[in-house]
C-alpha cells in the first residue's frame, strides 16, 4: 500500500474484488459429523512450560493463498536478514529533524551476555554495544525487542512493570495508569486536502482536526521519548486475512503489555512472511506513558492521540489504555476499505434472524457505514423493511 500524490492510499496489484478466492478455513474443509462431542473443556495442548513456549512462538499463517509468487526466492542469511529489519526500525524511529535513525541493537538490556553483537546504525555497519552508560541521544543504543512470544512478554511484565501478574485464569493482569478507557475527546486527526472533503467534520462529528505541524510536534515528543528508553518493543504484523488488500504494520512502544495486546490484536507473520516484510504501511508510536504538551495548540489535556492519513502514523501520548491503538486501527480500515468498495463490518452473522438482530442493535460506525453503502435508514423506530434485509448479506 502507498499513499499517491492525491492523498489516496492505493494497494499493490491483485484481482479485482470480485475476483478474490473464496477463504476456506481449516473448520470448512473437515468432514461434518453426526456424532455430537463434549467440546466443553478446552483440550490440553502443553503440559510443559517448554511445550507451552513452543506453541506460543509459533506464527499463524493466512489461509488466502497468495497468487502470483514474486519469482525464485533466495534465503537470506540470519545476520542479513536482522540488519535489514533493524534499518527498518531506525528508520521508524527516526527524528524528522536528523538525517538518520537511533542506533539499534536487537536484544534485552538486562541480559547484556545473551545480546547478539550486531547493530543498525546511521553509518550501516555492525557494532559492538557500549559497555559505558551514555546519555546523549546520538551514542546511545536503543535496545529493540522484536516480535516477542507471549511467554517472553510475560516475563518481560512481571519483572519490569509494577502491578502485573498472571490470573487464575492464565491471563496477563496489569495496570494502564489513570486511563482505563479510551479518550474520544483527546483524539484528533490531520485535516488535510484530502481528509477535508473526505472525511466527516464539524458538529456532531466524532473527528476532531489537528494540523500537519502539531502533529508533528507530538510525533518528535513520542520518538524522542521512546529514543531514551533503554528497550521498546516492536511488533511487525498484518491486518486483513485478504493479502490482496492486507495492511502491514508496525508497532513500536515501551511496554511489554502493550506489544502483547497488540499481538493478540493483529494476524502474526509467518517466518517467511516476516523475512520479506519490509517497510510498513502504518505506524503506531505509543508513548503512552510520557505526556503531550499541553501548550501545544489543539491539546486540551496531557492526553492526545493523533492520526495521520497521509503520513500514515498514529501517536500516542499521555495514556496507556491499550484500547486506542486497536481502535486506530479500526479507523485505518474504516478509511481504506470502502475505497476499495469492501464494506467493514464489526459483526458477522451466523443466519438471517442473528442478522436482524443485529441490524436492530446497530450504532456507531457501522451503523453509519450500512447506511451510506446501502442507501437505506435505519430509522428511530427500528422497523426493518424487506429492502433493508435484502441490501444485506445473503443467506
Amino acid at each position: 500500500m502507498a499513499a499517491n500524490g492525491n492523498g489516496e492510499f492505493s494497494f499493490g496489484k491483485g484481482t479485482a474484488r470480485k475476483g478474490l478466492a473464496k477463504i476456506q478455513t481449516a473448520a470448512s474443509q473437515k468432514k461434518q459429523s453426526a456424532i455430537c462431542h463434549d467440546d466443553s473443556t478446552p483440550p490440553v495442548k502443553a503440559q510443559t512450560i517448554d511445550e507451552l513456549h513452543s506453541l506460543q512462538k509459533k506464527r499463524s499463517a493466512p489461509n488466502t493463498p497468495i497468487k502470483g509468487t514474486q519469482g525464485s526466492f533466495s534465503p537470506l542469511s540470519d545476520e542479513a536478514r536482522q540488519k535489514q529489519q533493524l534499518q527498518s526500525i531506525s528508520a521508524s524511529l527516526a527524528s524528522l529533524t536528523r538525517e538518520t535513525g537511533p542506533k539499534v541493537v536487537r536484544g534485552d538490556p538486562a541480559r547484556k551476555a545473551e545480546t547478539p553483537k550486531f547493530a543498525a546504525d546511521p553509518g550501516d555497519h555492525f557494532s559492538f554495544t557500549p559497555t559505558i552508560s551514555v546519555s546523549d541521544s546520538s551514542l546511545k543504543f536503543t535496545h529493540v525487542l522484536y516480535n516477542l512470544s507471549p511467554a517472553e512478554l510475560y516475563e518481560q511484565a512481571i519483572k519490569y512493570e509494577k502491578g502485573s501478574f498472571i490470573a487464575s485464569s492464565g491471563a496477563l493482569a496489569t495496570l494502564s495508569g489513570a486511563k482505563t478507557g479510551r479518550s474520544p475527546r483527546d483524539k484528533r486527526v490531520v485535516k488535510d486536502e484530502t481528509t477535508e472533503h473526505e472525511l466527516w467534520w464539524g458538529k456532531g462529528s466524532p473527528n476532531i482536526e489537528m494540523d500537519e505541524h502539531t502533529f508533528l510536534v507530538n510525533r518528535e515528543r513520542a520518538v524522542d521519548y521512546l529514543n531514551s528508553l533503554d528497550k521498546v518493543f516492536v511488533n511487525d504484523q498484518f491486518l486483513n486475512w485478504d493479502p490482496q488488500n492486507r495492511v502491514k504494520v508496525r508497532i513500536v512502544s515501551a511496554r511489554a503489555y502493550h506489544s502483547l495486546f497488540m499481538h493478540n490484536m493483529c494476524i502474526r507473520p509467518t517466518p517467511e512472511e516476516l523475512e520479506n516484510f519490509g517497510t510498513p504501511d502504518f505506524t503506531i508510536y505509543n508513548a503512552g506513558q510520557f505526556p503531550c504538551n499541553r501548550y501545544t495548540h489543539y491539546m486540551t489535556s496531557s492526553t492526545s492521540i493523533d492520526l495521520n492519513l497521509a503520513r500514515r502514523e498514529m501517536v500516542i501520548l499521555g495514556t496507556q489504555y491499550a484500547g486506542e491503538m486497536k481502535k486506530g486501527l479500526f479507523s485505518v480500515m474504516h478509511y481504506l476499505m470502502p475505497k476499495r468498495q469492501i464494506l467493514d463490518p464489526e459483526n458477522t452473522w451466523a443466519d438471517k434472524q442473528a442478522y436482524k438482530e443485529t441490524l436492530l442493535k446497530l450504532a456507531g460506525l457501522f451503523k453509519r457505514n450500512f447506511e451510506i453503502f446501502t442507501n437505506y435508514k435505519i430509522g428511530k423506530d427500528n422497523k426493518l423493511t424487506e429492502e433493508i434485509l435484502a441490501a444485506g448479506p445473503n443467506f
